[in-house]
């Protein structure tokens, strides 16, 4: 799904994942003024990364309501009609979310960082917003130590220059960036904890537990975890599954890849940045193909808009889902076996349309995979997964298989099966 809006409000929803963890083990905060104790987190935050802030970062407080008119600013300006607006149906014909149709995306995001969000580094601004109700001294003490990361972040790496706006990426590719900067400044953070507790710096050894448990949460887990917390754990009910889910691999899955890394020195982390960012969120689940720099399949459609096929027609979302996303498409169709049927992931390409005067829905996707043996796994589990997401309707599919590719089309009509085939064959695959 486009990411370039929907990342990066999830960015803005500071600690709603790691927090769960993390808080149940802060200290209450020095009774210091907000301003010494914000100076004193970044000493301590300096002192755990080896590196100083440039400069002082300001801290405002903002209320919710303020929050919503900047969320509906940045979505006029940077989120297409389409997509908005037929939110609710994409999300089902990706097969991310099996609930009542959600509303259209402006209002769903809307609700989720104004429920949710705790507070945000905004780097036009260099400045760092924490919500009124932010939560208890304990909470706010965690929010000070992740968002001041994200403040050393853009001093250091341009986190605007690294998370590119206008389409420039494809959305697992700005996913796996995310999970860097998210990853990392929850690696931080929780390190800042330990480091308060302990009162010295946790060796790796004590470290790794908590990041690998932060690591295998499940929803559910969060879920209750949260029970009876106030501030945004207390809405986390609202939030829908799949987002939650991007969430957790933002923020965990990506601290125990940034974890993974940083075994080798913070130079190396560095290079996350400045030499070798992630191309995928399969190196993010998968650090080892991040160190061998392995690459993935491009795909890239024919001229859409020049297909006779879908002269009747209206593209809503051409983009790349990823591992992750298939890991959470496989588990909102009850698949055990998501995550290995997504693991030999090597690259996607889906196009979703809307019949014009219509609310009939059609899915054009092709799949890359490690190995034949690999892409035959993925579409015995994308079968089953069908039966769940269409509950035994007889909406139009076909699935081929080719090696290891995997060409698919879902809904439209039967009769137009398979004129919809040749345009998803006339896709180009490049290896990275």
């Amino acid at each position: 799904m486009r990411q370039d809006v929907l990342v990066r409000g999830l960015m803005m929803a500071g600690l709603l994942a790691a927090q769960v963890v993390s808080a149940q083990i802060v200290k209450s905060a020095p009774q210091l003024d907000p301003a010494a104790y914000i100076a004193q987190v970044q000493q301590d935050l300096a002192a755990l990364r080896g590196l100083d802030f440039k400069h002082a970062v300001p801290v405002a407080r903002q209320t919710p309501e303020d929050l919503g008119r900047y969320m509906d600013r940045e979505m006029a300006r940077d989120m297409p009609e389409a997509l908005s607006a037929n939110f609710g149906k994409l999300v089902k014909r990706l097969g991310l979310y099996r609930g009542p149709e959600l509303g259209n995306l402006r209002d769903t995001m809307r609700m989720v960082m104004t429920s949710q969000v705790a507070a945000y580094y905004d780097p036009d601004t260099e400045r760092i917003w924490v919500l009124v109700d932010a939560g208890s001294d304990e909470a706010e003490g965690l929010v000070y130590a992740h968002e001041l990361y994200h403040a050393m972040q853009d001093q250091y790496f341009d986190l605007q220059a690294y998370l590119p706006e206008h389409n420039k990426l494809d959305a697992d590719h700005i996913l796996a960036r995310t999970a860097v900067v998210e990853g990392e400044a929850t690696y931080i953070h929780t390190m800042w904890v330990l480091r308060n507790a302990l009162k010295s710096t946790p060796p790796r050894l004590l470290v790794a537990p908590v990041i690998q448990m932060q690591a295998n949460l499940s929803i559910e887990q969060m879920r209750e975890m949260a029970g009876g917390e106030g501030g945004a754990a207390a809405d986390m009910d609202q939030v829908p599954p799949f987002i939650l889910e991007t969430l957790m691999g933002n923020y965990m899955k990506g601290a125990a890849f940034v974890f993974a890394i940083q075994e080798k020195g913070w130079p190396e982390v560095e290079k996350l940045y400045r030499e070798y960012p992630p191309q995928s969120t399969e190196q993010i689940l998968h650090p080892e193909k991040w160190f061998a720099r392995e690459g993935v399949s491009t795909i890239s459609w024919p001229d859409l808009g020049k297909q006779r096929a879908l002269g009747d027609w209206e593209l809503i979302d051409d983009d790349v889902m990823g591992e992750i996303q298939w890991r959470i498409v496989f588990k909102a169709q009850g698949q055990a076996d998501g995550d290995a049927a997504a693991a030999g992931w090597d690259g996607d390409r889906y196009a979703v349309f809307k019949r014009k005067g219509s609310d009939e829905t059609l899915m054009l996707l092709r799949t890359a995979w490690d190995s034949e043996a690999e892409a035959t796994q993925f579409v015995d589990a994308y079968r089953r997964a069908l039966a769940v997401k269409y509950e035994g309707a007889s909406e139009p599919v076909s699935i081929e298989q080719q090696g290891s590719d995997v060409f698919i089309v879902e809904g439209g009509r039967q009769a137009d099966l398979e004129a919809m085939m040749k345009v998803v064959k006339q896709s180009k695959k490049q290896r990275g």
